[in-house]
């Protein structure tokens, strides 16, 4: 197998049944049921504005040297317009704070990464179901699910480029299935309480 193609691979595997997992809870399930009401997209979108402000703290700063466009991949402000939009109060959130061995190495960060960047993939999805259930469009409470716009594909396959290559030049493959087994693992634990 091309040891470039095989983290992918491995990443796809290994977190498979975590990420059905997160897509079965019932906060991931209302926000996609056809009768969603403003409510389920508020309270996901309060939750998700906890785990993204987390990621973009502490993760974050381990990719400085990996992600060149790093920040243009921060999506809090986006969040927080959208909120804003919602009329949305955020306190009195339960804090999120990821589950397993944290550790500030590049591999464990590109793991985190990775799910963090296939989650504003998969926002497209969601934003075209709410656009059509709600009228939330990316100018009024929807910029966090529009991700990068028009440009959402071509910043993933920038993103695995990346990871696929660091992969590639580093014995790290381990530490980057961890850090997005226990990303999956600590947003889904969140999305339960």
């Amino acid at each position: 197998m091309n040891p470039i193609a095989n983290i992918l691979t491995q990443l796809r595997t290994q977190t498979s049944t975590l990420h059905s997992a997160l897509e079965q809870t019932s906060l991931s399930v209302a926000l996609l049921n056809e009768h969603v009401a403003q409510e389920n997209y508020v309270a996901y979108l309060q939750k998700m504005r906890e785990i993204v402000a987390f990621y973009e703290a502490e993760v974050f700063p381990a990719l400085n040297d990996a992600l060149p466009d790093l920040q243009k991949r921060e999506k809090l402000p986006l969040i927080d317009e959208d909120l804003s939009y919602l009329s949305s109060d955020i306190s009195g959130l339960p804090i999120f704070s990821a589950s397993g061995e944290q550790n500030s190495s590049v591999g464990y960060a590109l793991g985190c990464m990775y799910v963090m960047e296939g989650s504003t993939l998969g926002g497209k999805v969601i934003l075209k179901h709410i656009s059509k259930t709600l009228g939330i469009n990316p100018e009024q409470g929807g910029s966090y699910f529009d991700g990068y716009g028009d440009q959402t594909g071509q910043y993933w396959k920038t993103f695995l480029h990346i990871l696929q290559e660091y992969s590639a030049t580093h014995d790290c493959d381990d530490e980057i299935i961890t850090g997005a087994k226990d990303t999956f693992i600590s947003i889904k634990n969140y999305f339960e309480q």
